[in-house]
């Protein structure tokens, strides 16, 4: 039996959610699509509590305690997350694909009491925490701890752009404010089945849809992983109503032959964690597709502005306007930064130097350049980092990369600064081609030219395989800059 901790905290939800909507209306809450599992609320809410007893009981895990995980099963993910809400614990879940020296880097940062890995041998297999595992005795209904808004709920570590994670402290106040937010604006009901191929370790895996989802008493189809085909198969014969994938998903999507014969027209599209080019924007709204953009990121919640398909469509590349509890701001360098609950806690401490990442107004600053129009509408510009400073010129690489993306012939691209020593920086461009097509470079160029002003055109455009990028499908740069450097040598 978990004793129960008393005190004058405020009564908060997600320890007490499952049962909530178990009482409500107990329908089916998440299926997984890669087995076949389906679990209803209540079957949640049981799961959970009796992980959170064995946990506590064989574990000691208590208040304040961090689990960490390197798993795959997205149901029992699921279970564990809600045992240590239970517990007052946090879940700190891993990338299992990086290299051990990563994790145990990431390990020795967060120091989990607890770390279930079914990878690479850092603590029990996870299925000496699944509930067909564990003993009569283990098998009680825990008292609940009673939770604080501040409380740490779980720790997500960011930086995939840069190679430098940073853990990033997601309390229970910025877990329930998203949910807050999405369902409000994006007028999430009990009707919704959303499908998610979005791993667990990132936090559009639990703020895209799957606590969103929970809040209103709708359905999430899980998978452990994207394929195009597979996710077209799902979104029809689960009649999915929501699914929010990042650019090169959606891409894959609408290049899969099957995009092209399937009725997906049930389905509301989303695109976060990138710019969704007009080309692959244009496929959807040809097919009569609802289809719209997002902004978000780890430390701010996957969930900021909301613009709907309709307006998207006479608007594409906007983010539209702040949700209902969020507030947005320029700097006067364009940069944006974020105000409101739904903010995340602060980072893992990594040196005592680096101060708070809060501005003394409680904004965050997001390292993203934005503008608005007359509407008041916000859309992205570029990364605050991925300006080149050339010849004294200000270039963003994601100019450079959608013009040359325009190009019939290239499948993609991106564009970084390096060092030189005549321009301080000098452009230059990867390109992916389509299929077995060759083109010269100062033809690519030329092309460029009617497009971009001369000092934004790649110095150097150079022809690669692939892109290397995270399993989300994001464009791994400082892979490209050792690319580049290795091959001065």
């Amino acid at each position: 039996m978990v004793p129960v901790r008393n005190g004058m905290r405020e009564k908060v939800m997600l320890e007490t959610l499952l049962k909530k909507r178990q009482d409500l209306d107990d329908t089916v809450a998440v299926i997984d699509s890669d087995s076949g599992e389906q679990r209803k609320y209540s079957e949640l809410e049981e799961a959970s509590s009796t992980i959170a007893s064995h946990l506590y009981v064989d574990f000691g895990i208590e208040r304040g305690d961090r689990v960490a995980t390197l798993i795959d099963n997205p149901i029992l993910h699921i279970e564990l997350f809600f045992a240590l809400r239970k517990l007052g614990a946090s879940l700190v879940p891993l990338n299992f694909a990086l290299r051990k020296e990563n994790l145990e880097t990431m390990t020795s940062k967060t120091n989990p009491k607890l770390i279930v890995d079914d990878f690479n041998g850092l603590g029990i297999k996870s299925n000496k925490i699944q509930t067909s595992a564990l003993s009569s005795s283990s098998k009680t209904n825990p008292v609940l701890v009673t939770n604080s808004m501040d409380d740490e709920a779980l720790v997500l570590f960011t930086g995939g752009s840069t190679g430098v994670p940073k853990g990033a402290i997601i309390h229970e106040r910025s877990a329930v404010w998203n949910c807050i937010n999405s369902v409000l604006s994006w007028g999430l009901s009990k009707d919704d089945i959303a499908y998610q191929p979005v791993p667990l370790y990132h936090i559009g895996g639990w703020g895209i849809f799957l606590l969103p989802i929970f809040f209103a008493g709708g359905k999430v189809v899980l998978s452990a992983r994207f394929d195009a085909e597979r996710t077209i198969d799902a979104l029809h014969n689960y009649m999915i109503t929501r699914f929010v994938g990042v650019p090169a998903m959606l891409y894959r999507i609408v290049t899969c032959q099957k995009f092209d014969t399937t009725d997906l027209s049930h389905v509301l599209f989303g695109s976060g964690g990138g710019v969704l080019s007009k080309e692959i924007v244009d496929r959807f709204i040809s097919k009569n597709y609802r289809i719209f953009q997002g902004y978000g990121a780890t430390e701010t919640g996957p969930n900021n502005f909301y613009i709907s398909p309709e307006r998207f469509k006479s608007k594409i590349g906007s983010l539209g306007k702040p949700m209902l509890f969020v507030q947005a701001k320029l700097s006067s360098e364009g940069e944006l930064l974020i105000k409101g609950p739904h903010t995340f806690k602060g980072y893992i401490p990594r040196s005592s130097d680096e101060g708070s990442p809060f501005d003394e107004e409680g904004f965050f600053h997001t390292g993203d350049i934005f503008s608005t129009d007359v509407e008041g509408d916000y859309s992205f510009v570029g990364r605050k980092k991925d300006m080149i400073k050339t010849g004294g010129e200000n270039v963003y690489s994601l100019e450079v990369e959608q013009a040359i993306n325009s190009l019939s012939y290239i499948s993609e691209s991106a564009a970084l600064g390096v060092p030189d020593l005549k321009w301080g920086e000098m452009v230059v461009s990867y390109v992916v081609m389509k299929g077995s097509i060759q083109v010269d470079e100062d033809e690519i160029k030329a092309e460029l030219g009617e497009k971009l002003a001369s000092f934004k055109i790649p110095k150097k455009i150079i022809a690669i395989k692939e892109l290397p990028k995270s399993e989300l499908g994001k464009v791994q740069k400082f892979q490209l800059k050792e690319i580049y450097e290795k091959s001065l040598h």
